[in-house]
Formats: structure tokens, C-alpha cells, sequence
């Protein structure tokens, strides 16, 4: 008769991870490796996960959580223009904590991984698609014409993500926090008052 599973293990396991791959690459990464680091023995990774690409999944998934937390309980399409501006910006500080920059580091490598890598997924592409909707909703519902909205959610879009790069080779949160709140403000004006 197996053991009982216990249910706070794999919770564990999976922080260890996310500690280890702030300063591993996603690519490199196998229950081997992880194992050596952590000093876990392999067969609790594949008791807790399967596989790589299970473990790649619950890794990618709770990334994906922490930088969607800013979503939870927030009806963005409800938003005026002032409500959308002053949460954007809430919502970009909250992506620069500390508790995040690891995050923001997988996304992109997995973002740029997940056309090449069967066992990345979809994670990131499907993220970054959903925010595209959103935003570009937002944009119809306030009057924007639907080829225009696409545009402008791409720029929005694009724009965030390069100063959320730029903040990962800098490390300098107040520039980026500037740059973004001069970059929004221009966003809003160009989308809505043209």
C-alpha cells in the first residue's frame, strides 16, 4: 500500500523551485539538477509532478498567478479612463516587487521558449493573448475603432514588456516606474484623444 500523500509537499517543492530557477534557466532544468540543488531526492519530483513538463507547468502556472493577482476581483472593463490610468499604474508597481522579479525573468524565457520546447507550453503566449483582449476591449468600449484598438493594445502591450525587460537588466524600479507613468499618460492621450 502506497504512502499518503501530503498535501503541503508539493506547495514546497514548488517555492524551493521558484527560489532555484530566479538564478536557473527553465532550459537547463531537470529533476537531476533539481535534485542535486535542493537536496531532494528525484523520486519526490516525479511523485509530486510526473514529468518536466508537469513540473514546467505548475511552475509556469503560479507565475502566471502571481502577476494576474493584480486582476482578481478587478472588472477592468468597467473602468473610466482616470480608473483605467490610476490602476495600470498600481498594477505596474505591483509587477516590479521583489517577490516578482523571478517571475518577470520566466515569463520572458518561456515566452521565448514556448514556439521552440514542446514542454514549455503555452503558458505566456496564452497569457499575453488574454491581456491583449482585454485591453483591446476596453479600447472598443470606449470608442476606439476595432483595427485601431488591436494597434493600440499591441502598444500597450509591447510597451510594458520591454520596461518590464528594461527593469530586469537594470534593476532600477524608480526609472522604470517613471518611464511607465510618462508612457501611459502618452498612451491615453494618443488612444482616446485622437
Amino acid at each position: 500500500m502506497g504512502r499518503t500523500p501530503d498535501p503541503t509537499r508539493k506547495p514546497e517543492l514548488l517555492a524551493q523551485i521558484l527560489d532555484y530557477v530566479a538564478t536557473e534557466p527553465l532550459s537547463r532544468m531537470t529533476f537531476r539538477s533539481l535534485a542535486s540543488a535542493l537536496g531532494v531526492s528525484t523520486y519526490s519530483f516525479v511523485y509530486h509532478f510526473g514529468s518536466r513538463r508537469e513540473m514546467i507547468d505548475a511552475i509556469l502556472e503560479e507565475s502566471v498567478r502571481l502577476q494576474r493577482e493584480v486582476l482578481e476581483g478587478v472588472d477592468v472593463l468597467a473602468f473610466d479612463r482616470d480608473q483605467l490610468v490610476a490602476w495600470y499604474k498600481e498594477a505596474f508597481r505591483y509587477s516590479l516587487r521583489d517577490a516578482n522579479r523571478t517571475g518577470l525573468r520566466l515569463q520572458f524565457e518561456a515566452g521565448s521558449l514556448e514556439s521552440v520546447d514542446p514542454d514549455i507550453g503555452r503558458h505566456m503566449t496564452d497569457a499575453f493573448a488574454s491581456w491583449l483582449r482585454l485591453i483591446d476591449n476596453w479600447l472598443i468600449d470606449h470608442g476606439v475603432e476595432a483595427d485601431r484598438a488591436s494597434t493600440l493594445a499591441n502598444w500597450i502591450s509591447d510597451t510594458t514588456l520591454g520596461l518590464h525587460f528594461g527593469y530586469l537588466m537594470t534593476g532600477n524600479r524608480e526609472r522604470t516606474i517613471a518611464a511607465f507613468d510618462v508612457f501611459i499618460e502618452a498612451f491615453m492621450r494618443a488612444a482616446l484623444d485622437s
